[in-house]
């Protein structure tokens, strides 16, 4: 058994079958908490099953990892991000709403924003006119036009508005134009057989709300929800956890940090768990303050930020903080190398558990525009360092790789045209008129073989194989080995020995097949279209390289800490965000504050430059952030 303090082991130990709120702040155990509730759960019903909602896929992993050794884990616990959650509600029964059997989600930014553009040319607009100006400027201004449209779309599917008079209290100066215009985007993605990722929760909330007897199903099996990070929770997050529970569910337990709370741009609020979900459930209320992860000199500081937040447990070591102003990011960068190259020679310390390494030490920045000065000086120092990354898979590079990406997605849904022209463009053939066919591949690789586009042959062959997987039970493995054996053999001939493009296509092809083995061992599904989804929801993505020190934003390294962090880059206008202007914008820019000092178990340093190059070439004075001067009060 795990040990708990007396505060924790009343959460973990409360009676099963009521709702729990847990207020938990940073460092206080909340993940382990909850991870122990439902080991709890678990072994005292011995036939209740438990749903466990995590914001990250990773969290979800770290989870089940803890869970491991407990019986029937695997049966019982369904452990998962809420969109994972929602998807699986789709895929069994969104035929009651009328959704189409393989529904494509896209989850590419640009392939939503062409699904747009394309509604607009259906509809008589000369989208393309409007956006093919001379004047780089007045594009650009253009084209941040068509983005607000698309954020405009994302907040009404988050705020869950499904009427004009709806998106009338959102957008009331302009609301009958955005209402028409979103319709059309809406209309746009069915008829290309998709969803774009704000709908998976809209369209799972959709079947719920008018299919009762589907959340039946699931509540007659799970009788326990626990949700962590809920401080994060949004509108639409909200609601589907709402009405999945019903009239019935009432074991619902909620932890989280408001002090935490760093994503209103997605429209979460610490008001669905602190108020909302406290009028809901009448939850019985807890409360978790004692830091068991940070030094004293971490907490004090964190309490300048966020007052009150945090409790020094009695055996907490005396750690540091200290507050480095530097010239400008050159120096600032060239202090934080020979800082951890002091570090590493000092080898080990009595406050930091095993050896100084790079691996238990971390550079965090509010954003990833803060780091190239210190990639640089890293890179001459010779200290390997990478970048942490969110959960959405990254494009292939190789033509090979991309036209295996778009050819898998053509083949699950012969009418996505923007995927479809994309393949058509990538191997420079002629786009059909219609996009609709079961056979479209084995067309697009007839046109293929006559192409002049570099490899045609094998790029033919690789179409038609794809055409040929059976879309149910697809054999990957040989798959794999027939296109590796014609890449070799490409890469073999005396013309082609040096051609990083093989290589990148060969790197590629095994990272598929990666991709899918980790798809098959996470029980995740056996078919080509639930491993679309899991790769599209981010189940399938890791970091590929986690080798050296770990430069994150705050919002990346959220959940996670290191022994040593160096925040950089403190100065006005970054951290805060030179954006945030509202009291509520202010607060959240404090909340990120906090949980980057939090960040570290032991050691922080704090720097900021007095001046800074701007991308066009001028330097500009900086003026100290005003959270820097909070720390030194």
């Amino acid at each position: 058994m795990i040990h708990l303090s007396e505060s924790q082991r009343q959460v973990v130990q409360s009676p099963i079958g009521n709702a729990m709120q847990v207020l938990a702040s940073a460092g206080s155990g909340k993940t382990r908490v909850l991870t122990e509730r439902v080991r709890y759960i678990l072994e005292q019903t011995k036939k209740d099953c438990v749903i466990a909602l995590t914001f990250t896929n990773k969290a979800a992993d770290e989870m089940r990892q803890r869970l491991d050794d407990t019986d029937s884990m695997e049966d019982r616990a369904w452990i998962s991000t809420i969109h994972s959650i929602a998807q699986r509600v789709i895929e069994q029964y969104g035929h009651t709403i009328g959704l189409p059997a393989e529904l494509h989600i896209y989850e590419r930014d640009k392939d939503r924003m062409e699904v747009f553009l394309q509604s607009l040319r259906d509809h008589g607009v000369n989208i393309d006119e409007y956006l093919q100006v001379d004047d780089a400027r007045e594009r650009r201004n253009r084209e941040r036009v068509m983005q607000k449209y698309m954020d405009a779309f994302s907040n009404i599917k988050r705020e869950l508005a499904t009427t004009e008079e709806e998106v009338s209290a959102l957008y009331p100066d302009d609301s009958e134009r955005i209402w028409r215009i979103y319709q059309d985007y809406q209309g746009a993605l069915l008829d290309s057989g998709g969803i774009d990722f704000d709908d998976i929760l809209i369209r799972a909330y959709e079947i719920l709300q008018t299919q009762e007897w589907v959340g039946d199903v699931y509540r007659a099996k799970y009788k326990h929800i626990c949700i962590d990070e809920a401080q994060d929770l949004n509108k639409a997050q909200y609601e589907f956890i709402k009405i999945f529970c019903g009239d019935k569910l009432k074991s619902i337990l909620m932890v989280g940090d408001p002090n935490q709370m760093i994503y209103g741009f997605n429209g979460s609020s610490s008001k669905y768990m602190c108020s909302m979900f406290v009028e809901d459930f009448q939850p019985s209320e807890y409360r978790l303050t004692e830091n068991y992860r940070s030094t004293t000199k971490i907490i004090e500081t964190a309490n300048k930020l966020k007052p009150g937040s945090q409790k020094e447990h009695d055996a907490a070591l005396q750690g540091f903080v200290e507050v480095v102003p530097q010239n400008d990011e050159f120096f600032e960068a060239a202090w934080v190398v020979r800082q951890i190259q002091a570090l590493i020679k000092l080898g080990t310390h009595d406050e930091i558990e095993g050896n100084i390494s790079l691996s238990n030490m971390a550079v965090i920045a509010r954003n990833r525009f803060i780091f190239p000065a210190l990639e640089k000086a890293l890179e001459n120092a010779k200290i390997p360092f990478h970048m942490k990354k969110g959960e959405r898979a990254a494009e292939p590079d190789s033509l090979f790789g991309r036209v295996l990406d778009l050819g898998i997605r053509v083949k699950l849904n012969p009418r996505s045209w923007v995927d479809g022209k994309k393949l058509c463009q990538l191997l420079q053939i002629t786009a059909p008129s219609k996009w609709d066919d079961g056979e479209i591949l084995l067309a697009l690789a007839d046109q293929t073989t006559a192409s002049e586009v570099i490899n045609s042959e094998l790029l033919s062959g690789l179409l038609t194989e794809i055409h040929k997987l059976d879309s149910d039970a697809p054999n990957i493995r040989k798959f794999k080995r027939t296109f590796e054996q014609r890449l070799e053999a490409i890469a073999k001939s005396s013309e082609n020995t040096s051609d990083p493009e093989l290589a990148t296509s060969i790197s590629e092809l095994n990272e598929f097949f990666s991709s899918w083995t980790k798809f098959r061992q996470k029980g995740l599904g056996e078919s080509l279209q639930s491993y679309r989804n899991a790769k599209a929801l981010g189940q399938l993505e890791g970091e590929t390289n986690t080798d050296g020190l770990t430069l994150s934003t705050v919002h990346t390294m959220k959940g996670l800490e290191k022994d040593i962090v160096f925040l950089i880059g403190m100065c006005e206008g970054v951290f805060p965000d030179y954006r945030a202007k509202s009291k509520r914008e202010l607060e959240e820019e404090r909340n990120s504050a906090f949980v980057a000092v939090t960040r570290a178990k032991r050691w922080l340093y704090v720097t900021y430059p007095n001046q800074r190059t701007m991308p066009w070439g001028d330097v500009r004075p900086q003026t100290r952030s005003r959270f820097v001067g909070s720390m030194l009060s």
